[in-house]
């Protein structure tokens, strides 16, 4: 099938995936819970570790130093706070300028005749673009506006 006949939008389908690719993904998906394991196992030794040791899983090194952590952890909620902080601002801000913008009369509306001289069309064809329900608007490198219809 080349790429004219095919349909919109193109998506990509897996009809038929290769057992090696299936095997692939099984296996990468289980390294990388191995390894986000490994990052956690620090804080499952912290958080979980007394009830670890009393399930008879070895002794946990579990006394936590809470000032060295919070020390190390600082910047990086100094980090999340300072971008939260802004998105909330600019949140605000804008919601801010949204209600000033509704309170705004709507402008007037352009005549027929200067949106035609502005699209570099004529009067009767703009008309005639606007009540159909589908239009193609093709643009030309001058800038010049052709509408045309869609063939049912």
């Amino acid at each position: 099938m080349n790429s004219a006949n095919r349909p919109w939008p193109p998506l990509i389908v897996a009809e038929d995936v290769p057992r090696l690719v299936k095997w692939r993904d099984v296996l990468l998906t289980l390294l990388m819970w191995g390894f986000l394991a490994a990052l956690l196992a620090t804080e499952f030794e912290l958080f979980f570790g007394h009830y670890l040791e009393q399930l008879g899983f070895g002794p946990f090194h579990t006394d936590a130093n809470w000032p060295e952590f919070f020390e190390r952890l600082m910047p990086f909620l100094l980090t999340a706070a300072v971008l939260a902080s802004t998105l909330v601002i600019f949140s605000l801000r804008t919601l801010q300028r949204r209600h000033r913008a509704l309170l705004l009369p709507q402008p007037v509306p352009l005549a027929v005749a200067e949106e035609a001289r502005h699209a570099g069309l004529e009067e009767a064809a703009l008309i005639a673009a606007r009540d159909q329900r589908i239009a193609i608007v093709h643009i030309d490198a001058d800038g010049r506006h052709r509408i045309e219809a869609p063939h049912a």
